[in-house]
């Protein structure tokens, strides 16, 4: 049976009515696009022109759009010719066949298909007619301009690299020596960086083994953000925003940081939030504490050093982010997946093409990174070791979001502080709801709110409300000190 997603060879097989019919019952939009004439070729070029950027996909003249039934329409010589001269419309040029497939129960009358294939990694975006066109869902839409320079720039990044500009007015005093000594030590240490280079003695000769200089001696970007001293100066979206979220959405935070220090100084700037918020329990080993994370210790690690190593900088507003919920943890950072590959597939066959090649050097050299294209394959691996839940990737508004979510969830904090281990035993123990332990979140930050204050927090009834204090009071959780107008609240735990 043909399929709607084939090959390039099995493109160029002459299609049947039904084979048409096969791939048209399938109705998957945004691989294949119907238009009842010709007299929508403009709009269905668009369409072409959208599979060639997204995922490939079908065009068909001569099926109603809305219905989908095989109606057929006359094909003379200036319906070729017009297709023909559509064809040379797209930019970069690209081999198209139109197939002319007649409607046996109607003479004369024909379909018309054409296969538009999926793109290549890293290939130049197409355009038609000027225009660049992609896939939104089942939809056919412009390509806003910032996707449309990143898609260019992803297909040649030498040209077009960002890390290897030279940044205007940077000098070696914006460098941060002790940083650059660090990574250099790690790395001699780790067998990645010959002994030599401990004898380096000026910032210069230091950046130079990196290769973070031009020829004439100028700073480029990836020297400020991976060693600079205040990098967010020259490099506004050199910053990472942290935040822990009260329970499963945005709407309430326990806390958030800005971390506005280079790529070392955000790489431990996540692994010291996910501890503080992420722990299980901890342990003594001899004179030092183990802490058990919710998450393996390594996948923060591996997370953190994808976002940091993979993001694109063209997009001044676009910063990296790691936000914790009570279920999960999410890291996001701008930029995309090479067109025509997925996670999954770079999880099966791993690869390691880097957009930014300097700065995954540094990082590999410092002995941070453990192997090349093995971040994503150690991140679903480690966490079906711990059972955890697959984790999950998705594209959306120009950033890639990587969720892990919790085999259970987290404790809550209830003052923003970190608590201690007899709390938190204390707390699981009594099997509180989301919103009694929100309750008392409320009423340690305010020990005088009142019920009523406190229901403006909950859609809930004031009586829900009322009920919920009323457990925990008989739960030892809650008790109440003076009169109910001047009294105040205490909480046991």
């Amino acid at each position: 049976m043909y399929i709607c997603k084939p090959n390039e060879n099995q493109a160029m097989k002459e299609l049947t009515i039904q084979e048409i019919e096969t791939i048209v019952k399938r109705d998957e939009n945004r691989i294949m696009e119907a238009k009842q004439t010709t007299g929508e070729l403009a709009a269905g070029m668009q369409s072409g022109c959208a599979f060639l950027n997204t995922e490939g996909g079908w065009l068909f003249f001569g099926i109603h759009p809305k219905k989908l039934t095989i109606l057929g329409q006359d094909v003379a010589d200036q319906t070729r010719q017009d297709i023909a001269n559509a064809f040379r419309k797209f930019s970069p040029a690209i081999d198209l066949s139109a197939q002319y497939i007649e409607v046996p129960d109607k003479p004369g009358k024909f379909v018309i298909a054409i296969y538009f294939k999926a793109p290549k990694a890293f290939e130049a975006p197409y355009t038609y007619d000027g225009r660049p066109w992609y896939k939104v869902e089942n939809t056919t839409a412009q390509m806003p301009r910032e996707m449309f320079d990143e898609r260019i720039r992803l297909s040649d990044p030498e040209k077009f690299s960002w890390e290897k500009t030279m940044l205007p007015g940077a000098t070696d005093k914006d460098i941060s020596n002790k940083r650059l000594v660090d990574v250099i030590n790690a790395g001699i240490n780790k067998g990645r960086i010959p002994a030599s280079a401990a004898s380096l003695r000026s910032v210069n000769q230091r950046l130079d083994h990196f290769n973070l200089r031009t020829a004439e001696g100028y700073l480029i970007n990836a020297a400020v953000a991976l060693f600079g001293k205040n990098p967010t100066r020259q490099i506004s979206q050199c910053e990472l925003k942290l935040a822990r979220f009260e329970g499963t959405n945005m709407r309430v935070f326990r806390d958030q940081i800005v971390c506005e220090g280079n790529l070392f100084d955000q790489y431990d700037a996540i692994l010291d939030f996910c501890r503080k918020h992420m722990f299980l329990s901890g342990t003594m080993d001899q004179k030092e504490r183990i802490d058990t994370l919710t998450v393996p210790y390594k996948v923060i690690r591996e997370a953190a050093l994808n976002i940091l190593i993979h993001r694109t900088w063209w997009s001044y507003g676009a910063v990296l982010s790691v936000a914790i919920f009570d279920d999960r943890v999410e890291f996001a950072n701008p930029g995309a997946f090479p067109p025509g590959t997925s996670p999954e597939t770079f999880y099966k066959r791993p690869q390691s093409k880097p957009i930014n090649k300097l700065i995954s050097e540094v990082f590999f050299k410092s002995g941070l990174m453990e192997a090349w294209g093995r971040g994503i394959p150690d991140i679903f691996d480690l966490c079906k070791e711990n059972g955890l839940p697959k984790p999950e990737f998705e594209l959306a508004n120009g950033f890639v979001y990587l969720t892990i979510r919790f085999a259970k969830p987290l404790t809550p904090r209830l003052s923003g502080d970190i608590v201690n281990d007899k709390e938190n035993d204390k707390v699981n123990s009594l099997q509180l709801t989301d919103r009694q332990k929100k309750i008392i979140s409320i009423i340690k930050r305010n020990d005088k709110v009142t019920a009523k204050e406190i229901k403006s927090h909950f859609e809930e009834s004031i009586a829900t409300i009322n009920r919920d204090i009323t457990l925990l009071k008989k739960a030892n959780v809650l008790s109440r000190e003076g009169s109910d107008k001047d009294g105040r609240w205490v909480v046991h735990i």
